[in-house]
């Protein structure tokens, strides 16, 4: 799976290394090796945007989550994503 990150100087090796492994949830989903997923970060006043694109096998699918917690954020996109690839198989 390829991850491209769209976050500025938002995103520090920790951040990176936490949604690569976050992300890593999604392998038992057996997704094509040309999967790709596009994180894009920013920040709006005292909160965090957060959005994941992921391309593969077909589909695309999207999660988006906004609050001044960007692991928070991390989470539940990686959650979303989880639950609309259950329902896409």
């Amino acid at each position: 799976m390829t991850k491209n990150y769209h976050c500025g100087d938002l995103l520090s090796p920790a951040l990176e290394s936490l949604i690569e492994k976050k992300l890593g949830k999604l392998d038992r989903f057996d997704l094509s090796e040309n999967a790709n997923v596009d994180v894009h970060m920013t920040k709006e006043g005292a909160d965090f945007v957060m959005k994941m694109q992921l391309q593969a096998d077909g589909i695309n699918l999207m999660a988006k989550a906004k609050s001044n917690d960007m692991y928070k954020n991390i989470d539940e996109c990686v959650d979303r994503l989880t639950s609309q690839l259950k329902e896409q198989k």
